[in-house]
């Protein structure tokens, strides 16, 4: 008997709770995550007096509970069209909706540098929300300038990468991951095409590539009355990534400005880490039965092409109340995997030329004794197919 995720709806009080239709969901549902971005619910209810309670709580700001996850419904549309309404409904993790309601007022004044856990723990200091945050890893430390006076949301999305850090998140807790550790994880599942995962597709996208920009640090305090207005700088210099512009060609940026830098080897430090001097690079694929993991590190085998890499999970689309439907998964650190493959694929023709050639050339000779009035027995016939059979 299939086991499907337990789904309920309730209104924002938790006062009343009820199921939706599973044809609907088996239908239209989707989950979807992206590592440090994203994870959310969508799907599309029909109007159906059956569920007419479960209909009514439809609406924005009440909770999905989903496979003992809860999501705040942040979108609802309804659309009638020959008599019937259809309710389409975009519901998002709730973590997200507390962790913008945790606000740090107090600033540490001035340019510091921190840790992951001092910079988290400063953020969520006496919050009212019950966030909670766990560390693990060993993380590198950033330079923030006046630290506090925002959520807690807008300090992930301003540093969790500068910090280079991946989270999870389980309702109200939030679990940070090095970079470092995660590759460090031994593989626990591997992955076959053609036998648990199949549509592999890797693509590169250089919409956002930059690799050469100007680079302001804090400015200088000039004297008044100078005729002199154009602004100067502690530091000022032009970063460029050689290695990106000889690959891809040069693509100038706008100036990379900030104040906290006095010091061109800091700043240099940091547009490498800012600057997208590299093209962002995707390897997705649709599984069979493979449970996901969120930033699991797994192997991806490509025997047709003799081919594998170990890549980190960052992505997913799923619909499991569908077993026919095939969830999507997406890959991190895919530049290595694509560079890898391109080769694969291209030994893979590279070889099947040469078997083509191997095996015309074989032909060919076959032919000329019988253009040259070589008669061929069966036993001739059979043992010259033998040889064309051995070509690998």
């Amino acid at each position: 008997m299939i086991q499907y995720p337990k789904l309920t709806i309730n209104d924002r009080l938790n006062q009343q709770r009820e199921r939706l239709p599973l044809a609907d969901l088996q239908e239209t549902f989707k989950e979807s995550w992206t590592v440090n971005e994203k994870w959310q619910v969508t799907f599309a209810i029909t109007d159906s007096l059956a569920y007419e309670q479960a209909i009514q709580l439809l609406d924005v700001q009440n909770i999905v509970n989903y496979d003992g996850q809860n999501y705040v419904i942040t979108q609802c549309t309804k659309t009638v069209s020959g008599g019937v309404s259809v309710y389409e409904v975009t519901a998002s993790h709730s973590f997200y909706r507390l962790a913008n309601n945790v606000r740090q007022d107090n600033v540490k004044n001035g340019t510091q540098t921190y840790g992951l856990a001092d910079a988290v723990n400063f953020m969520l200091a006496n919050n009212d929300q019950g966030v909670t945050a766990e560390f693990i890893g060993d993380f590198p430390t950033t330079q923030i300038e006046n630290l506090g006076n925002s959520s807690f949301n807008k300090f992930l999305q301003d540093y969790t990468s500068k910090f280079d850090a991946s989270y999870v998140i389980n309702n109200q807790q939030i679990t940070f991951y090095s970079a470092t550790y995660l590759k460090q994880q031994p593989v626990i599942d591997t992955l076959f095409y053609q036998h648990d995962v199949e549509d592999v597709k890797l693509s590169l996208d250089t919409t956002g590539l930059v690799n050469e920009v100007r680079c302001l640090g804090k400015p200088i305090d000039q004297e008044s009355g100078t005729n002199d207005s154009q602004t100067k700088y502690q530091v000022d210099f032009i970063y460029r990534d050689d290695g990106s512009v000889k690959k891809w060609g040069l693509q100038r940026g706008d100036p990379l400005s900030d104040e906290r830098f006095t010091d061109q080897a800091s700043m240099t430090e940091y547009a490498q880490q800012t600057v997208q001097a590299q093209p962002i690079a995707t390897l997705t694929t649709t599984a069979w039965n493979v449970v996901i993991r969120q930033c699991e590190t797994v192997k991806l085998i490509m025997p047709n092409l003799d081919w594998q890499t170990i890549v980190a999970l960052n992505g997913y689309e799923r619909n499991p109340f569908n077993q026919f439907s095939l969830p999507t998964i997406t890959f991190d650190n895919a530049s290595l995997a694509i560079n890898d493959i391109n080769v694969a694929m291209f030994k893979h023709i590279t070889n099947a030329h040469n078997n083509v050639g191997k095996t015309m050339a074989q032909l060919q000779a076959a032919l000329g004794d019988l253009q040259n009035g070589d008669l061929i027995t069966d036993d001739d016939t059979i043992d010259k197919l033998n040889k064309l059979g051995e070509i690998s």
